[in-house]
C-alpha cells in the first residue's frame, strides 16, 4: 500500500469509516501478531493483545497523525499494550504461573521455534512462487526487504504506480492462498 493510500485510509478512519478500519486491520494484523507472539509466547495471549491494539486504534482514531508512519504507530501501541499485559500478569497469579511455564520451556523450544519459522518461511515462499516473476520481485523488495517505492522504482526503472499495482496483485494472491489455521498451528508449535 502506498503512503498516499495509507494516508487516505487514515483520514477515512479518523472520520469513523469502519471499512477503512477493517482494511488497516487486515493489512497489519499478521505483522503485529507475529511481533507480539515473539514477546508473550502464547498464541491466545497474542490474539487478545492484537485485539486490544486495534481497539485502541479505533478509540484514538481522531488523534492519528496521517503524516506519520502508521506501522510505527501500531508498533508503539503494541509495545505499550504488551507492557500493560506484563504488568497485569504480575498482579494475576494464575497468568503469572502460566507465563513462567512458557518462559521455562523457551530453551527447550528453541529448536521447535526454528523449525516452525523455517516451515512458515517455506510456506510463504511456496505462495510467492505462484506470483508472476516481476510482481514477486517488487513484493519481495518492498514488503520483505522494506525498501521504499521510490527506491524500488529507481532500481527496477518502473513507476511507483506500477509498483503499487504489483503489490496489490501479489497481496491478493498471497491472501487468497494463505491458510491462517495452518499458520497458527505452526506458531503454536514453538509456544507449547
Amino acid at each position: 500500500m502506498s503512503l498516499e493510500d495509507n494516508a487516505i485510509l487514515l483520514l477515512q478512519l479518523a472520520e469513523g469509516n469502519q471499512k477503512a478500519f477493517e482494511k488497516l486491520y487486515y493489512d497489519y494484523r499478521a505483522q503485529i501478531f507475529g511481533r507480539i507472539l515473539k514477546q508473550v509466547r502464547s498464541v491466545e495471549f497474542a490474539q487478545d493483545i492484537v485485539q486490544d491494539v486495534f481497539v485502541k486504534v479505533w478509540q484514538n482514531r481522531a488523534q492519528i497523525d496521517v503524516s506519520k508512519n502508521f506501522k510505527s504507530y501500531l508498533y508503539t501501541i503494541a509495545q505499550s499494550t504488551v507492557y500493560d499485559y506484563f504488568r497485569k500478569i504480575a498482579s494475576d497469579q494464575a497468568k503469572s504461573e502460566q507465563l513462567m511455564i512458557l518462559s521455562k520451556g523457551k530453551c527447550a523450544n528453541d529448536i521447535e521455534a526454528e523449525v516452525s519459522y523455517k516451515e512458515m518461511e517455506k510456506y510463504l515462499n511456496d505462495i510467492l512462487d505462484i506470483i508472476p516473476e516481476r510482481c514477486r520481485e517488487v513484493y519481495v523488495l518492498c514488503k520483505l526487504e522494506g525498501r521504499s517505492y521510490d527506491e524500488v522504482s529507481k532500481l527496477l526503472n518502473i513507476s511507483t504506480a506500477t509498483i503499487n499495482n504489483h503489490i496489490v496483485k501479489a497481496t491478493g494472491i498471497i491472501k487468497s492462498h494463505w491458510n491462517w489455521n495452518y499458520c497458527c498451528f505452526l506458531m503454536m508449535l514453538f509456544v507449547e
